[in-house]
């Protein structure tokens, strides 16, 4: 793959996660889950159709790890890369707040109040 593909390839990938927030920010926690999970798995099975990785890890975390400013009571969905401390992320949480980040500090799609990222 050239380094021209590989940049298309990225920008594919960017938008398709980009699309999925934005299709799941307004829909209730469950739904969101949902949609978040579904698309992911769209994506990985689009990448392994040209065999290109895209490892998804699903964690459940408490809302006072990874930045997010929450409370310990308060649970999470985390979905990252296959290194823990993977830059690249996307967070639901049970109340149904909605955070990305890709490098950079967490961009906040939907909050219900249970987060507040630094």
């Amino acid at each position: 793959m050239s380094a021209q593909q590989r940049q298309h390839f990225k920008h594919e990938l960017r938008q398709k996660i980009q699309t999925a927030l934005q299709s799941a920010k307004e829909l209730a926690p469950d739904a969101c889950l949902n949609e978040i999970k579904n698309r992911l798995l769209a994506i990985q099975m689009d990448c392994d159709a040209i065999g290109k990785p895209f490892i998804v890890v699903e964690e459940i975390i408490t809302c006072d790890q990874y930045e997010l400013g929450g409370r310990t009571q308060d649970t999470a969905t985390l979905f990252r890369g296959p290194h823990e401390a993977a830059s690249v992320a996307i967070c639901v949480t049970l109340k149904g707040s909605l955070l990305h980040r890709n490098s950079n500090p967490w961009q906040v799609y939907q909050n219900a109040g249970d987060v507040n990222p630094r």
